[in-house]
């Protein structure tokens, strides 16, 4: 059965930009609130809302640490899965470096 899609509302389009900036912001749901002059409980819930609504919403880690990877001389891959973070690394690669990249995911998961 198709699941029924509701036209989005005028507050929810007001609500939708808000969660988004808290989402960029890295902030905690308090400290984004009391800049913002919103409710952090309020905003939570349309996070909440916004997040059933449109179902997973996907997430991107930025990779700030620049690796060395040797080049890739065999033929493979490896694929991990880390929470939501999917990582496909093909060819050799040295395993420092495979565990320095693991511990950058598994830090902002």
């Amino acid at each position: 059965m198709a699941q029924e899609v509701r036209p989005v509302s005028a507050v929810e389009d007001r609500w939708r930009p808000r969660v988004a900036a808290w989402s960029a912001s890295g902030l905690p749901c308090k400290d984004f609130a009391a800049k913002a002059k919103l409710n952090p409980r309020t905003l939570a819930w349309w996070k909440s809302k916004l997040k059933t609504r449109d179902g997973a919403m996907e997430t991107f880690v930025e990779v700030t640490k620049q690796l060395e990877v040797t080049a890739a001389t065999e033929a493979g891959s490896i694929e991990l899965v880390v929470g939501r973070v999917v990582i496909r690394v093909r060819g050799q690669v040295e395993a420092g470096t495979l565990k320095r990249v693991l511990e950058v995911v598994e830090a902002t998961a």
